[in-house]
């Protein structure tokens, strides 16, 4: 007993020196090479999760100082000030706000952007004047002596207070001096530029209320109200204000206008600038091209048919590796069992599952390691900028268009790339619609049934029949997507804030470093959260086609076992029909034939529906589903395979038209669970969606009969 006590008490005083270790938070405005600083100095030594309470992503890691001290490095969501109100930059306040959150650090790292220090600037005096102790990192420091201007950091941190240094996070300039630095920091900053003698009496009396490190402090949580108060002291707290003629969002407003002027102001003597002749900067001369109405346009178009030409191409090789290689894994652990449940069980439940999780990897890790690259060298917000006013009016705005156009290539990274959009309204109509755009899961669907309407014809030569009818089946998802986010936009309840902060970054060199850290990164968490669902999905379903009533399933062995043993027939074309047969009879089956009278009128029989339930699993599953269904082998014609299936016009044109609405991927409903972090905004999407692929079908079944 005292052997259990004592490694109890061991096991808490472990636990209690993992959670005293030193925070050092990086903060910093959006595209300031904040993140960048954070996987140079962590690599893959990342976790990420979520905010008690939100979806925003945590990201934090381990760094060990020169010193020999672990400490944890966390990076906080990119914001412009303390006074954002989506959930991103909340989380940002809930932490820098109070001292007695899990988060709160013990150093603050801020990030500058040093080619836009004003801005950058402005925030910092905000998180200066916090009284954390502080570390201010102005960052491209390489780019701003590039083009010939000079920061004098000496300058900047006799007026602010707090050690400066200049960086790379790209390069990696100047990173291993910043990383000295934090080491034995833990001085307060020592100068303030809030002018806290207009509140004087307020923050006296307010002192009781909040726990602050600051009267700056104090002022921001007199601003956000009494939200997390209890009662009692919430009452004392408006009390207090009313005593005090307080007007927080005016006095906010004022402090806020006060602190941009003077920053402005004296940003101007931070800097020594090149002449002013002509000043046209690289960037400047690129936008003239990138952000124009038409070549923009053209080349927006072009840029995005490369990322996903090399999403197509360059994971083709890799995920057929990964579906192969571990398929074969599954079957070669599965030899050194006796035929039986067990080994089927593990090729094709498990390693089966296991292939339909990591098949995935390869295009989420390329399209994530692309869009670092884009980010990295400010084109995204460009594209943001160039698209926002069309996607507004559909209550989304500029950083929506990345979502939707990677839905064309695969939903599941397409809506995890929804995270860089800042306003909970607008990302939640991106989510929503991504999976109307026809992603590539699609393509086999569509090939196989075009082939029963449109005939292989060309058009003046060289325009194809098909070509055409398949650009269609795309043209109307988007259309669809369009008129169901601007339903969601008029009638949702969510609250939006309509202000779009967007910074345009001068171009840079990408760090193909942090792209590719992002590509390890994303392809970790993809795994680790979303194939958890998706492997157990895979199982049940596996379970559900393997199985069935005893009676109807030894009925089918029984017949088979003696037709292979009388050897009249050929044993592979018999164990193709067996499967066949077993699959009808099975739990999967019978949920098949239960369903045909809904589907009838669809112009879908019972294998039909079965294909379309096993195509949950991915849609991509239907092609395969339908040839072991009708057990294809050849008919007297002597085609083989799918050829052999034959479908009315009516039927394909049916099918075609369920397959561009229904959400049939469990992949997607795992992840729209994870980022909304909600399953009945997942379940919702599902009967949407599949209610209007029903009802598309039903209406383009019943007019072409």
């Amino acid at each position: 007993m005292l052997r259990y006590k004592l490694t109890d008490f061991f096991l808490a005083f472990l636990q209690s020196l993992m959670n005293k270790r030193r925070k050092i938070a990086l903060v910093g405005n959006p595209n300031s090479g904040k993140t960048s600083l954070f996987n140079r100095l962590t690599g893959l030594n990342q976790r990420v999760g979520n905010y008690p309470g939100v979806t925003v992503n945590k990201r934090s890691g381990s760094i060990k100082l020169p010193n020999g001290e672990n400490c944890e490095l966390i990076d906080l969501p990119g914001t412009y000030s303390l006074s954002s109100k989506n959930d991103d930059e909340k989380v940002v306040q809930d932490i820098l706000l109070k001292p007695d959150s899990e988060s709160f650090p013990d150093l603050i790292v801020f990030v500058a952007d040093g080619t836009n220090l004003a801005r950058n600037l402005f925030f910092a005096s905000q998180v200066i004047d916090l009284g954390i102790p502080t570390i201010l990192a102005i960052n491209m420091i390489d780019i701003t002596e590039r083009d010939g201007d000079t920061i004098d950091l000496e300058q900047v941190s006799k007026h602010f207070g707090v050690p400066t240094i200049g960086i790379s996070a790209r390069k990696g300039t100047g990173v291993s001096e910043l990383i000295k630095l934090t080491e034995n920091h833990n001085t307060k900053p020592t100068i303030s530029r809030f002018k806290s003698e207009k509140y004087d009496s307020l923050l006296n009396q307010a002192k009781n209320i909040f726990d602050a490190e600051s009267d700056y402090m104090l002022f921001k949580l007199i601003c956000q109200g009494e939200a997390d108060l209890r009662e009692e002291k919430a009452s004392e707290f408006r009390n207090i204000l009313a005593k005090n003629n307080f007007e927080r969002l005016k006095e906010e407003i004022l402090e806020i206008n006060h602190r941009v002027t003077e920053i402005n102001e004296v940003t101007k003597s931070f800097i020594t600038r090149k002449s002013e002749k002509n000043r046209a900067t690289v960037t400047d001369k690129i936008d003239q091209y990138v952000t124009h109405p038409f070549w923009g346009l053209l080349i927006f178009l072009a840029t995005f048919f490369i990322i996903f030409q090399a999403i197509f191409s360059f994971a083709a090789y890799p995920m057929d590796a990964i579906n192969d290689g571990v398929v074969l894994l599954g079957e070669w652990i599965a030899g050194f069992m006796p035929e039986g449940a067990i080994a089927d069980f593990i090729s094709d439940g498990i390693f089966a599952g296991l292939a339909g999780v990591l098949v995935f990897v390869p295009q989420i890790m390329i399209l994530f390691g692309l869009i670092a690259i884009l980010e990295d060298t400010g084109y995204l917000s460009r594209v943001s900028f160039m698209t926002d006013g069309l996607l507004r009016k559909f209550g989304m705005n500029g950083k929506s268009i990345v979502p939707l156009v990677g839905g064309f290539a695969c939903a599941i990274p397409a809506i995890m790339a929804a995270r860089s959009i800042e306003n909970r309204k607008e990302r939640f109509i991106t989510i929503f619609i991504t999976p109307l755009m026809s992603c590539s899961a699609r393509l086999p669907v569509y090939v196989f049934l075009v082939s029963f309407i449109a005939p292989r014809e060309y058009i003046a030569g060289f325009i194809s029949v098909q070509g055409l009818f398949m650009m269609g089946l795309y043209v109307l998802g988007i259309v669809a997507s369009l008129i169901i986010a601007l339903l969601i936009h008029k009638f949702s309840k969510i609250k939006s804030d309509d202000s779009f902060i967007l910074e345009l970054p001068n171009y840079k060199v990408p760090s193909l470093k942090n792209a590719l850290t992002n590509m390890i990164n994303k392809g970790k968490i993809f795994i680790l959260q979303a194939g958890k669902v998706i492997l157990i999905a895979s199982i049940i379903l596996w379970f559900l086609s393997y199985f069935g009533p005893a009676d109807r399933m030894q009925e089918v062995e029984t017949k088979y076992t003696t037709l292979i043993e009388t050897n009249q027939f050929d044993n592979d074309s018999l164990k193709t029909r067996m499967s066949s047969e077993k699959l009808e009879n099975s739990y999967l089956g019978i949920v098949g034939q239960s369903i045909e009278p809904a589907i009838k009128p669809l112009g879908f029989d019972w294998k039909i529906g079965i294909a379309v339930v096993a195509s949950f699993a991915a849609r991509e599953v239907f092609v395969g589903t339908m040839a072991t269904i009708y057990s294809v082998q050849g008919d007297i014609e002597g085609n083989r395979g799918l050829k052999s299936i034959k479908f009315s016009y009516a039927t394909a044109f049916s099918l075609l038209i369920f397959y561009v609405f229904a959400l049939q991927c469990m992949s997607t409903v795992a992840i729209v669970r994870q980022e909304t972090g909600k399953w009945s905004v997942a379940i919702l999407q599902f009967v949407i969606f599949t209610g209007m692929a029903y009802l598309g079908s039903l209406i383009t079944y019943q007019l072409l009969t």
